[in-house]
């Protein structure tokens, strides 16, 4: 695939956003989606730039309409020509571009993150001949989105879909028109009315027939209110000799990354800490066969397991005594009955100000597993005049350890491990 470097500036259709302000939604929900990410990222032209090498792009429309934005990922952009890219196409909801955005972002996006970070924090990795794999090809695959009426509709076809193991049953439909020598990047959709549902395989931006006629074969069930689900996969050429797949030579260039592994924190914007911890502790203790079969949800920041949990990742603030903040990036359970209450909110747009509870599901810092289940409430939600919508906090807890990390002041040292030996 390569990339048309050179476009013909027009006015945007009426009630279409123009590509930079599209954009500049994009980049406020990739910062929320993965804080610092977008450090030193530039909006001109029709792109999104980031200085480690990765560029997001709008293209000139192809189809749809004005709703409609044609989004083109290219990982690296340090390839001397025909630069390696991949396409999607997503339409605002209710002309709501920002659904639009985060779509993108949890799904293409998502993928996009994963392949220049490859720590199985923003998609999922499978190779050729993993349960959930493509023959011949090694999967780099996002969560399922929903978007809907109803809540519980949403959720019940993510479910579906994620179950349905589409790409892997579908596979003969597709894999011979893929692109050999690089990375193709693959829609899947399912959505519409009840009794009118689309199912829809996008490769490399456009439809395939076969592979889409191939996945209403499968018999999804169909809501009983409007739902859309969308997951989207990058499908890189396996070496003939078995091995790693080539990935880009650009990386994230995040200014601070947690090694779920071993615990360990790099470094670090010295104003603002971070921690990020990938996966709730009851999640972590599965086996990766288990989590394929019980995680039916996964979007990066929501995250719900069958017989496990439902859970939400937010921001778990602890102050220094040399004023700096360390902000851990830690997973909460919900009860179902709040995370039904939250999403609603989330999707009519009345989370400022709503406080709801929840339990620690990480062992954070130097206290570890002392904190795992302390009961918190949540909150601090904030929705500025663009419509972006902050990450959730803890506010405060019942539990008296967490209490004290949250309204102390503590040494850098202690929290951070500064100068102590592993």
């Amino acid at each position: 695939m390569s990339w048309i470097r050179r476009r013909t500036h027009a006015e945007p259709p009426a009630g279409r956003l123009p590509d930079l302000e599209f954009l500049a939604l994009v980049q406020a929900s990739l910062e929320e989606y993965a804080p610092g990410v977008t450090q030193g990222t530039e909006l001109k032209g029709n792109s999104l730039s980031s200085p480690h090498g990765w560029v997001v792009a709008v293209a000139p429309p192809q189809h749809g309409g004005d709703q409609h934005y044609d989004v083109v990922a290219l990982p690296d952009v340090s390839v001397p020509t025909d630069v390696p890219c991949f396409v999607d196409c997503v339409v605002a909801m209710a002309e709501d571009p920002r659904r639009a955005a985060d779509a993108w972002v949890h799904t293409a996006g998502a993928c996009m993150l994963e392949l220049l970070d490859r720590h199985g924090r923003f998609a999922d990795h499978a190779g050729p001949g993993d349960a959930r794999g493509i023959p011949g090809w090694y999967a780099i695959a996002s969560g399922a989105v929903g978007i809907g009426l109803d809540s519980a509709e949403n959720r019940r076809l993510q479910s579906a879909v994620v179950d349905a193991n589409i790409l892997h049953r579908i596979a003969d439909s597709f894999t011979a028109d893929l692109e050999p020598l690089s990375f193709n990047g693959i829609k899947v959709f399912y959505g519409g009315q009840p009794g009118a549902m689309v199912a829809e395989v996008r490769i490399n931006g456009e439809r395939h027939e076969a592979a889409s006629a191939a996945m209403a074969a499968l018999g999804l069930p169909g809501p009983t209110a409007f739902t859309t689900v969308r997951y989207y996969a990058l499908l890189l050429p396996v070496p003939a000799d078995g091995g790693e797949p080539e990935f880009p030579s650009t990386r994230l260039g995040l200014a601070h990354h947690h090694d779920a592994a071993h615990g360990h924190a790099g470094q670090s914007d010295p104003e603002h800490l971070g921690v990020d911890l990938a996966l709730p502790h009851l999640i972590a203790e599965l086996s990766a066969e288990e989590r394929k079969q019980r995680v039916r949800v996964d979007t990066g920041s929501l995250m719900i397991a069958d017989g496990v949990g439902n859970f939400l990742k937010a921001r778990l603030p602890i102050q220094l005594t040399d004023g700096r903040t360390v902000v851990h990036r830690a997973w909460f359970y919900l009860s179902a009955q709040v995370i039904d209450e939250f999403t609603a909110r989330l999707r009519n747009g009345t989370l400022t100000g709503y406080r709801f509870t929840g339990l620690l599901c990480n062992a954070v810092g130097p206290w570890g597993e002392e904190l795992l289940r302390a009961p918190v409430v949540l909150g601090g939600q904030q929705v500025d005049e663009n419509g972006c919508i902050s990450s959730p906090e803890v506010i405060e807890s019942g539990h008296p350890l967490l209490s004290k990390v949250l309204h102390e002041r503590w040494p850098a040292p202690f929290v951070l491990g500064e100068g102590r030996s592993e």
